[in-house]
């Protein structure tokens, strides 16, 4: 089994919260958009995060997607799939950063 971790970070402005649930609730949809998506938990932060310098060598995301695949193809393919395309196409305007890792569990 893969599982893909995505840690949006998203840009600060007056619409970050809106923005941020505007993201969980697509993120939410993608199993039944994708259906390689063989389970998957979409998160945000517990508490307050620090403000830090943009500089910093530790940066705090706003969302959490844990995903997991049966293959290592399945988890290759997302990023090409329409379910990511669409998401990639919307939020990428709203997003500082994203970081990613895909491992074997």
């Amino acid at each position: 089994m893969i599982r893909h971790i995505s840690v949006f970070t998203f840009k600060d402005c007056p619409e970050k919260a809106q923005n941020i649930e505007t993201v969980k609730e697509f993120l939410d949809k993608v199993p039944g958009l994708y259906p390689a998506v063989r389970s998957q938990y979409v998160r945000q932060p517990a508490a307050d995060t620090p403000d830090l310098p943009e500089d910093a060598p530790v940066m705090f995301g706003d969302l959490i997607q844990v995903a997991d695949f049966d293959t290592v193809e399945d988890a290759v393919n997302y990023p090409a799939s329409q379910a990511h395309v669409q998401l990639a196409e919307f939020s990428t305007p709203m997003l500082k950063k994203v970081t990613v890792i895909d491992y074997e569990v």
